[in-house]
């Protein structure tokens, strides 16, 4: 297979670094720089319908929840990893652009929850299809035994991270109000 930029960069940092394991530095590179072309992309997507990376995030967790997409702020802010009142300007600039709303907790009157509206569950959904596109697209070029090969040997990788750690992302099953 023909030498490809991380090949270079492995090829360049090998006489500064003679202790550098190339397999392991192309490895992570490579983990590294697809992670950021898909980034790249999915700013370019979101900025196209005008959203904002946390603005996504918000309405992405609200979507993982399932109809009807509502969720506690102080749930929200924990899941986002960010302080309430910070949360709480960004909430209040995404209700002025009608992505959400804030509704009153039917289980308890006094507790509002964020609540995804028909246009922020639009403007979300527009966004994860061309994210999955794009996803697609780099996937594509490997058959359906190797895409099976990768997700095993990355599932091994997590597993290894998050043996005695928090887990890297959310139990999904688990979300909700």
């Amino acid at each position: 297979m023909q030498p490809d930029s991380v090949d270079r960069h492995v090829a360049h940092w090998l006489p500064r670094l003679p202790h550098l394991d190339p397999v392991i530095e192309g490895i992570v590179t490579r983990m590294s720089v697809l992670t950021r072309y898909l980034k790249s992309h999915r700013r370019a997507d979101l900025a196209e319908r005008g959203l904002k990376q946390w603005e996504y995030d918000v309405l992405h967790y609200l979507g993982a929840v399932g109809p009807p997409h509502r969720v506690a702020p102080s749930l929200l802010a924990e899941w986002l990893d960010m302080h309430p009142a910070t949360l709480t300007s960004r909430l209040d600039r995404m209700e002025e652009a009608g992505y959400i709303t804030r509704v009153h907790d039917p289980a308890d009157r006094r507790r509002l929850l964020v609540a995804q509206t028909e246009k922020g569950h639009s403007v979300w959904r527009s966004a994860m299809n061309a994210v999955s596109g794009e996803e697609h697209a780099m996937v594509a070029v490997l058959s359906e035994s190797e895409r099976e090969l990768l997700t095993g040997l990355l599932r091994r990788m997590v597993h290894a991270v998050e043996d005695d750690a928090k887990p890297l992302l959310p139990d999904w099953p688990n979300l909700g109000s």
